[in-house]
């Protein structure tokens, strides 16, 4: 774990320079609220041609969130990024050659994903120890996979390499606890649609789905 808390805490420190240019912009006497985190994305294998269930994948980002007014329920901007990085061994339905009939083909996949997104956000915060919020809005992604398959008498699945851009749209929704004045914990989870889209050797595979996370939250 502790290489991706290391990534998370970089990742939160990128960020800083955007928090301050928006907590600038914001009212002052509201302060900027920000998230660094470690989670999982699910992808749904809707591939018949992948054996195995969904993909799993790890991810970390930050994000920032500014408030322009409210009261108990605050409205603002919110902007921020998320990474995922996968290395895993799938198996493929493929066809075995000149003797015609299918076998299973094994394949080292690996991929390194990131998404920007850019939204609107509302906070209910009852008191300063607790806050609720939910968010939506556009995101861009940028994604590299590569297909390394075992040895076989396959031809049918080769090495690949694919670099691939998209768009989309997210909505996510959290919890905020926080331990001091800048400082405390935090869970959500998000849920996207994106046009991003790897065409793996045996098929397509769509980076769309559901992501959860936990990590810190910090006032600035």
């Amino acid at each position: 774990m502790t290489p991706y808390l290391v990534l998370i805490i970089c990742t939160g420190m990128c960020l800083l320079p955007i928090g301050e240019v928006l907590s600038q912009e914001a009212i002052e006497i509201e302060p900027l609220t920000g998230h660094a985190f470690y989670g999982k994305m699910i992808i749904p294998n809707n591939n018949s041609d992948i054996e195995g269930n969904d993909f799993d994948i790890s991810i970390f980002g930050a994000d920032a969130q500014s408030p322009f007014g409210g009261g108990l329920l605050k409205y603002g901007i919110e902007t921020g990024a998320i990474f995922s990085f996968d290395s895993n061994e799938q198996r493929f339905r493929a066809s075995s050659g000149s003797n015609g009939g299918t076998i299973a083909v094994s394949a080292e996949v690996e991929s390194f994903m990131m998404d920007y997104f850019f939204g609107g956000y509302l906070g209910l915060e009852p008191s300063k120890w607790f806050r609720l919020y939910v968010g939506a809005g556009p995101l861009l992604i940028w994604g590299i996979q590569e297909t390394e398959p075992d040895k076989s008498d396959s031809e049918d699945v080769t090495s690949n390499s694919e670099i691939e851009f998209g768009a989309g749209l997210y909505a996510r929704a959290g919890i905020d606890i926080f331990l001091s004045e800048q400082f405390g914990l935090n869970i959500g989870a998000r849920i996207n649609e994106t046009t991003l889209t790897f065409e793996d050797t045996a098929g397509n595979v769509d980076i769309e789905g559901l992501q959860y996370y936990f990590g810190i939250a910090f006032r600035f």
